[in-house]
């Protein structure tokens, strides 16, 4: 996923530090930070399709 988004272009707006939220139905259900966006948020989206932890598996069942 990481390769993917990268080829699309997100790495040079996004491969930098910050704090994200995951929202479902406008409801915060996970805040996080990162030294890479990209990388960071490429691994939540592969975890949940995963579901390779708890914390997934229930964002998988949402």
């Amino acid at each position: 996923m990481y390769n993917y988004l990268k080829r699309k272009g997100y790495d040079a707006k996004y491969e930098r530090a910050g704090i994200y939220c995951i929202k479902i139905d406008n409801t915060i259900v996970y805040i996080g930070k990162s030294t890479n966006m990209l990388k960071r948020v490429s691994q939540h989206y592969v975890g949940i399709k995963m579901q390779s932890e708890s914390k997934y598996k229930i964002l998988a069942e949402i």
